[in-house]
């Protein structure tokens, strides 16, 4: 890909089933935010990475985990999260953005420049190896691809509290445009981001494992699970957030 690319991650504090999660200590000492930029560091193909986060004071220590890790990290606003994307974008101006969660450690380079090549590929507005389900939900290793022109005109023009508070919606709901999918691995059935203390229990159990945390990939986190089948893996609840927002939606704007 010639065009440049930047990739964003979501992250912040206050999570209602596991408050203070991004700098848990998950492997080394190290948070799981370190781990999660770390992960994404090891791409061929981006060339900056940011975080976004709300303006909250809950979510000063994440703006300083970034400062220390020499992460830009750009703040917003706490609910309305596709403003905040945005915001982080037009800071570090890209022809492409990526989407990430900050729920997602075990997410590394190698699905990143998976979504990257896929995109090129295919020559699609979007896409997306997760963010779909049923057909397409590879939790905990999802990225979505698409432009900074599309997000500037989601931003613009989105008026539900569900496309307001998640930020692509608008943009996958948007005809003009082409969308496709494709997992990393047509096998993949686990719920692997971190949501509730069993999950992070879990993931931290698989770093455990690692030979290299650092490049150690989605193969090698299945090979672990399908040699350890006693785990408690979690069930798998697809965008559990985005649900609870159709269910409360509402014109904001």
């Amino acid at each position: 890909m010639d065009k440049r690319v930047t990739l964003i991650i979501q992250a912040r504090m206050g999570s209602s089933r596991l408050p203070g999660k991004m700098l848990l200590p998950l492997h080394q000492g190290k948070s799981l935010l370190y781990w999660v930029i770390a992960r994404i560091q090891t791409s061929k193909k981006i060339h900056q990475i940011v975080v976004a986060t709300s303006s909250l004071d809950e979510d000063t220590p994440i703006a300083e985990a970034c400062e220390a890790m020499n992460i830009p990290c750009v703040r917003g606003s706490d609910w309305d999260v596709l403003d905040r994307f945005y915001q982080a974008a037009k800071r570090y101006p890209a022809d492409w953005i990526i989407r990430v969660c900050g729920d997602s450690p075990l997410i590394n380079g190698a699905i990143i420049d998976f979504v990257i090549d896929q995109q090129t590929t295919r020559g699609c507005d979007y896409f997306s190896n997760g963010n779909q389900p049923p057909d397409f939900a590879e939790d905990g290793f999802c990225a979505e691809i698409f432009s900074f022109q599309e997000l500037q005109e989601a931003q613009a023009k989105a008026e539900w509290l569900s496309e307001r508070e998640h930020v692509t919606p608008y943009i996958k709901k948007n005809k003009n445009l082409t969308h496709e999918w494709q997992q990393y691995r047509a096998d993949y059935r686990y719920k692997l981001s971190v949501d509730t203390l069993l999950d992070f229990e879990n993931v931290q159990w698989i770093f455990n494992q690692f030979k290299d945390p650092l490049q150690d990939g989605m193969d090698e986190v299945m090979e672990i699970m399908l040699r350890h089948p006693q785990q408690e893996w979690g069930k798998v609840t697809y965008n559990a957030g985005y649900q609870k927002s159709l269910q409360e939606d509402k014109k904001v704007k």
